[in-house]
Order: structure tokens, then C-alpha cells, then sequence
């Protein structure tokens, strides 16, 4: 059995989820993706970003 401090060592090893770049690999603002999720996200409520 797994005692808890060991737990917790294997928990800081899994990857953690990146979060999306509103500027693509060209250094150009791309918010497509960025406002793709956060409509999945909140289930179609969250306006447009532009910024």
C-alpha cells in the first residue's frame, strides 16, 4: 500500500494540462482557439476576446 507522501511525489509527475497561447507560433495574435474553448468552457455564454 502507498503511504500518502509518495502519493503525493506521483501526482506532482503528471503532466499538467498547457494552457492555450492567444499568439500563435508566428508571434501573430490568434485568439481562435483561446475563444474555442472558452465557449466549450461555459457552454456557449462567453463572448468573442479581441483583445
Amino acid at each position: 500500500m502507498k503511504n500518502r507522501t509518495r502519493q503525493r511525489e506521483n501526482r506532482k509527475l503528471k503532466k499538467k494540462e498547457e494552457k492555450l497561447d492567444k499568439v500563435n507560433g508566428c508571434g501573430v495574435k490568434d485568439l481562435t482557439a483561446y475563444n474555442a474553448v472558452q465557449r466549450i468552457i461555459t457552454d456557449g455564454k462567453a463572448s468573442v476576446v479581441l483583445r
